[in-house]
């Protein structure tokens, strides 16, 4: 059964912001920002970045997200680095087919789509792994 009191809250703290950095640097030009950009067939001038409330909502999904695993990692026996990368993947395997449906119906580029579950699936790995490393 789910237990909120064996959740650690300083490691879902950390995997948020791990998630918000890995975010920073996914979508920038350091790693696939600009591929990204193109396969949007925009360019790096054209993003506005969004205002604040952008990021606090952004934050609060990524908090939510790390919550979640948090919560399902309390279902394991022992909560581990392996466990929390398992679960982690599994979540991202997860989020990525369901962000595959949307793709498929809004006729979105293939590459567009590998590099937005590469996100998911990179960032909830490394969100398990933080908190099955601390739970």
């Amino acid at each position: 059964m789910v237990n909120l009191a064996e959740v650690n809250y300083l490691a879902v703290l950390i995997a948020t912001v791990a998630t918000m950095a890995l975010g920073f640097l996914w979508y920038s030009p350091v790693l696939l920002g600009n591929a990204w950009v193109k396969q949007r067939g925009m360019k790096m001038e054209d993003i506005s970045g969004g205002g604040p409330l952008t990021y606090v909502l952004t934050a609060l999904t990524a908090l939510g997200g790390a919550f979640i695993l948090a919560l399902l990692l309390t279902l394991a026996d022992e909560a581990t680095v392996a466990a929390g990368l398992i679960v982690g993947l599994l979540v991202g395997i997860s989020v990525s087919l369901k962000i595959g449906m949307n793709y498929l119906f809004e006729g979105h580029k293939l590459g567009l789509y590998f590099i937005t579950i590469g996100y998911h699936l990179v960032s909830y790995a490394i969100a398990g792994l933080i908190i099955g490393c601390m739970q």
